[in-house]
């Protein structure tokens, strides 16, 4: 058996990834349709209504399950086309990095706007 590799292949070890995927699109869809039905039902029209939604501690947990949702796959996402299309191995491992170091950014920022 070759170095790193499970005895179920490498096959299987982008099942993981496939399952997060498609888990986190249905996370976001539903959250994108409930926030649609919610605002077509009771609009916000001011300021003081904003902070009366964004305030509630489920409003605050449920959107920042959507946006760390959408970093994970928008990072699953383009970490599988680097993979399949950019073949010298330094510039995938700098384009990489960079995508991580701006998701990483983005929901710290994400982090402190909702929080505080």
């Amino acid at each position: 058996m070759a170095l790193g590799m499970s005895e179920r292949g490498s096959l299987h070890s982008g099942l993981g990834e496939w399952v997060v995927q498609r888990l986190t699109a249905v996370y976001m869809l539903l959250f994108i349709v409930m926030a649609l039905i919610r605002f077509s039902i009771s609009p916000v029209s001011s300021q003081a209504d904003w902070l009366l939604l964004s305030s509630g501690l489920l409003f605050q947990i449920t959107l920042l399950l959507f946006i760390f949702s959408l970093l994970a796959h928008a990072w699953l996402g383009l970490k599988s086309v680097f993979l399949d299309y950019v073949h010298p191995w330094r510039l995938r491992f700098l384009l990489l990095t960079v995508v991580a170091v701006l998701l990483l950014a983005a929901g710290a920022w994400a982090l402190l706007v909702i929080i505080i």
